[in-house]
Order: C-alpha cells, then structure tokens, then sequence
C-alpha cells in the first residue's frame, strides 16, 4: 500500500512538472492590444509603447553581441532589426559599426549611407553619420570624397545646434587630406620613373633570354 503511495505521488510531481515546463515553453497569450510577457519576463510589444518593440529588441541584443565580440551575431542581429523597421536609421547605424568592427570599410560605408538617407528627423544621428561617412572615406583614400564629406559635415554642423558635433574637425582632416594629395602628387612622377625602368629591364630580360636561346 506503502509503495503504492509512494508511486502514485511521484506520478503527480512528474505530471505537475511537465505542466509547468509546457506552460513555459509556450508564447505568452497577447492581450487586446497585442502586448506580451514572456518567460523572461520581458514584457513586448509590436507598437513599443508599453513594452519593447521587435526592432528595440533586437538592437539591444546585437549591442549585446557587439560587447560580447561576436561581430557576426551582431550583424545578424542589426539586420533582423532592419528588417522589421527598415526606414528606422539606428538599424543601419549600428548595422555600420559591426562592419567597421569586422573590418569591412565598404559595407561600413553603405550602411551608414542608407542611414543617412532615414535620418533627416535626428540631427544628433545624422551629424554622427555624416562625421563617419567622411571618416571611412579617409581610411579608404577617396580624399575628394572625403574631404567633400568633411565639408558637409562642417556644413552641417553649423545649422544644426541643436546636435553635438566637432566643427573644429573638419579643418583639420581637410588640411590632411591636402597634405596627402600633395604627397601623391610629388610621388607620382617617382612611380611613373621606377615603372618605366622596371617595363625597361624586364624587356632587356626577355631580349637577353631570346638572344640566349638563339646561340
């Protein structure tokens, strides 16, 4: 009877355990404005009034990514944001700074690029957009590009008030960029000379081969 007991009881803790872990897996149930509480007691809502917001949510979990060193999950996550708000700029904001993390200058770049074009409502992004836009372009040596960047983003630093940005900046990364094109400019005559010489004794190789292999 004892054991019988016994049995009975440890079937009800296994049944009540399974419950609750089906109860735990399951989505929670939205209410009348679609707002939910998950497991991890997030509460979430599509609207980001009175929870987070999907796009909010996966900006936070691609900062969490990007603090974790994980480029590739950040960006993973940035996209999935953009997806779900793709006029919002944050995403491709942040989308910017995983390719600039990874190395990838161009995609840098290109994200930024689409922010800017959402960004006209955010002075404070789009001074930060335009200042990296001018600054990936130096790192790439498109020095006419970048040096127009600067001068848009001096521009626009001047109109904006109301958004932090460096104005004395943009003059010195214009005098570098005119000290680089000086240097270019100087050098290439020197590089045209060693590619004339090179073209010159590889020449005289191959005539010297030939004449080797006519004897």
């Amino acid at each position: 009877m004892k054991s019988r007991l016994v049995a009975g009881t440890a079937l009800l803790v296994a049944l009540s355990t399974s419950s609750l872990a089906a109860a735990k897996d399951e989505p929670a149930a939205a209410n009348k404005d679609g707002v939910t509480v998950g497991a991890d007691g997030v509460r979430r809502d599509p609207k980001g009034v009175k929870g987070i917001s999907p796009f909010w949510e996966a900006i936070k979990k691609g900062d969490d990514a990007i603090a974790a060193r994980d480029a590739e999950g950040a960006k993973a996550k940035y996209q999935e944001a953009i997806r779900s708000e793709p006029h919002h700029p944050m995403g491709h904001y942040r989308l910017g700074e995983a390719e600039l993390t990874k190395g990838n200058l161009k995609g840098a770049e290109e994200s930024w690029q689409s922010g800017l074009r959402f960004a006209g409502q955010d002075p404070t992004l789009k001074a930060k957009l335009l200042f990296l836009i001018a600054d990936v372009k130096e790192r790439q040596r498109a020095l006419e590009e970048a040096r127009n960047g600067w001068n848009a983003y001096e521009g626009f630093a001047k109109v904006a008030t109301e958004a932090k940005t460096y104005p004395g900046t943009p003059p010195e990364r214009i005098k570098r960029i005119e000290d680089l094109k000086k240097i270019e400019a100087e050098y290439t005559p020197v590089k045209e000379r060693i590619a004339q010489r090179l073209a010159e004794a590889e020449k005289k190789a191959a005539a010297d081969a030939q004449s080797a292999g006519n004897r």
